[in-house]
C-alpha cells in the first residue's frame, strides 16, 4: 500500500513538472540567481573554512573557552560548541556541514549529531538584521530583534534535549597531512560538492512552491505561511509584500526565521545523507518550538504595547 502510494505521488510529480515546463525553467533561472546572488556567497567560504578549522583542531582550542559552559548548559560533547558557535555567526546548512565535517574525522559520535542538528539551524545574521530588518520593516533594531528571537527558539529546543545522556566519545588522535595547499584543495572540491547539493534543493522547493500557487487559490496570508515553510527566503519576500498588520508581518516572520524551512531542513539532510539522521524529529521539534517561541513574542508585544497605551493615557490625564 505505502509502494502504491508512494509511485502514485511521483506520477503525479512527473506529470505536474511535465505539463508546466515553463514554471521549471522560470523557476530554475529564479532558483539559480538566489543562489548564486544570496547563498552561495555566504555559504561557500564558511564550507572552506569550517573544514579548514575543523583539520586543523580549531575545536579543541573553542573546548577550551566554551566547552564546559556548552556542555552544561545543553548537556552534550563539548566537542560540539564550535558547530553551535559557527552556526550562530554563519547561516544553515552550514550546521550539517560542521557537523559532517567532525563526524567524518570521528569526532562526534551519531546520537551527538542527531541532538545538535535540532538546534542549529540559524538563518544569516545579514539576512535577518539588514534585509528583513532593514528593506522590509525599515529598522535595524527590529532585524536585531528577530535575531535573538531565533537564537531564543534554537536554546529552547537545546534545553529540551538536555535530558538526553550524553555520550563522551574517546577520539584518537590521527595523522594528518600539514600542507595548506593540499587541505585548502580538499576543502574546495568538498565546498563545490556541498553548494550543488543546496542549489538543487533550492531548485525543487521553489518549483514546486511555484506550481502550488498556479494550482490552488488559497488565502494570500495562508499561502505566505505555506511557501516560507517551504523555502524561507521566497516565504519572506511573499510575506513583505501582504497587505497586512505591521504586527502581523513580525510574527510571520520570526515563525518563518524559526522553522528554517523544508528547504533549508533538506540541505541539511542532503548534506548528511551518509549519516542516519531522525528529520521527522527535526521537523516536529522546530515547528512545535516555532510557535512556542510565536506566541511568547506575541504576549511580550501586546505587554510592551499595553505599557505604552497606560503611559501614554496617563501622560495625557495629567495634563488635563
Amino acid at each position: 500500500m505505502i509502494k502504491k502510494c508512494k509511485y502514485f505521488i511521483l506520477t503525479i510529480i512527473l506529470i505536474l513538472f511535465l505539463f508546466n515546463l515553463d514554471i521549471v525553467i522560470s523557476s530554475t533561472k529564479d532558483a539559480s540567481i538566489i543562489f548564486f546572488n544570496k547563498v552561495f556567497v555566504s555559504v561557500f567560504p564558511f564550507i572552506i573554512l569550517s573544514d579548514i578549522l575543523i583539520y586543523y583542531d580549531y575545536h579543541l582550542f573553542l573546548k577550551k573557552i566554551f566547552g564546559k559552559l556548552f556542555s552544561k548548559i545543553f548537556n552534550i560533547d563539548s566537542n560540539t560548541s564550535i558547530i553551535f558557535i559557527l552556526s550562530l555567526l554563519s547561516s544553515s546548512p552550514n550546521n550539517a556541514i560542521f557537523i559532517k565535517d567532525m563526524l567524518d574525522n570521528n569526532e562526534i559520535d551519531l546520537k551527538t549529531a542527531n541532538k545538535i542538528i535540532n538546534y542549529t539551524f540559524f538563518p544569516s545574521i545579514s539576512f535577518v538584521i539588514g534585509v528583513i530588518g532593514l528593506n522590509i520593516f525599515k529598522s535595524l533594531k527590529i532585524g536585531f530583534i528577530l535575531w535573538l528571537f531565533v537564537l531564543l527558539n534554537n536554546i529552547l529546543i537545546g534545553l529540551y534535549l538536555r535530558k538526553e545522556k550524553n555520550i563522551n566519545l574517546v577520539t584518537n588522535k590521527i595523522s594528518k597531512d600539514k600542507n595548506i595547499f593540499i587541505v585548502l584543495k580538499k576543502s574546495i572540491l568538498k565546498g563545490i560538492n556541498t553548494s550543488f547539493i543546496i542549489l538543487g534543493n533550492l531548485i525543487f522547493f521553489m518549483i514546486i512552491n511555484n506550481i502550488i500557487l498556479k494550482y490552488i487559490n488559497i488565502n494570500s496570508v495562508i499561502f505566505s505561511i505555506i511557501s516560507s515553510m517551504l523555502e524561507l527566503t521566497n516565504g519572506i519576500n511573499i510575506i513583505s509584500n501582504l497587505n497586512i498588520s505591521f504586527n502581523i508581518k513580525l510574527i510571520l516572520s520570526l515563525f518563518s526565521l524559526s522553522f528554517s524551512g523544508f528547504s533549508i531542513i533538506f540541505q541539511a539532510i542532503s548534506i548528511l545523507s551518509d549519516y542516519k539522521i531522525n528529520i521527522k524529529r527535526i521537523l516536529v521539534l522546530r515547528l512545535i518550538f516555532s510557535i512556542i517561541t510565536v506566541i511568547i513574542f506575541y504576549l511580550i508585544l501586546i505587554t510592551c504595547s499595553t505599557i505604552i497605551t497606560l503611559i501614554t493615557i496617563t501622560t495625557i490625564t495629567t495634563r488635563i
